[in-house]
């Protein structure tokens, strides 16, 4: 575990490589990812304590970590303030759209619009200039954590998806066999994810 809720030291992470997740552990034993962490993104920990969420680690990370004296300088800075306000944004747009994904979408368009999601953040993968995919640590059990389905559904779900050449998911890898006519069936649209969202003119 990353970031336990019960943890009092207000702290700015930063993952600087692997994958995390945010996410809720339910009374019945249960799991649901609210949120996945990627390179680049920030984790302020008062926020996550809060909501009483889990930053779990589901691949090898490493995070660098602004606390005491040096957040504070860093939060009282523009460049800093402007950094986390635009991070806030990116936030609430991707959950906005996760929100409407598990609450309105079917299983086939809920799991491709994740797969969607995930690649157009992480970009091209260098290792493989000749595939249109990306590698990926996720097992069936944290993809149907994330869109509210079964490990039995999810891999009903990849099944299909495969078999009407739509997108392979194989030993760590996501492969688009055919990204656009995916992208059409589960309206993705990749606005909500703009990197440089507007900021409030100072």
């Amino acid at each position: 575990m990353v970031f336990d809720p019960e943890a009092r030291k207000a702290a700015l992470l930063i993952l600087v490589s692997g994958w995390a997740v945010s996410c809720k552990s339910l009374p019945n034993g249960t799991r649901v990812i609210l949120e996945f962490i990627l390179p680049g993104d920030i984790i302020w920990t008062p926020s996550v304590a809060i909501a009483r969420e889990m930053i779990e680690a589901i691949s090898p990370t490493q995070f660098y970590e602004l606390s005491g004296m040096t957040l504070a300088r860093y939060l009282d800075s523009t460049t800093g303030q402007d950094i986390v306000m635009a991070e806030m944004m990116r936030c609430h747009a991707r959950m906005s759209e996760r929100l409407a994904n598990v609450g309105r979408r079917d299983a086939l368009a809920r799991t491709g619009h994740l797969l969607l999601e995930l690649a157009a953040r992480i970009g091209p993968d260098r290792k493989r200039p000749g595939m249109d995919g990306f590698q990926c640590p996720l097992t069936q059990s944290d993809i149907g954590d994330a869109v509210g389905l079964s490990t039995v559904h999810i891999n009903r779900v990849l099944k299909d998806l495969r078999v009407n050449g739509l997108v392979s998911f194989r030993n760590g890898i996501v492969e688009f066999l055919n990204r656009r006519k995916l992208e059409e069936l589960v309206e993705f649209d990749d606005s909500y994810l703009a990197t440089q969202p507007q900021i409030i003119p100072r």
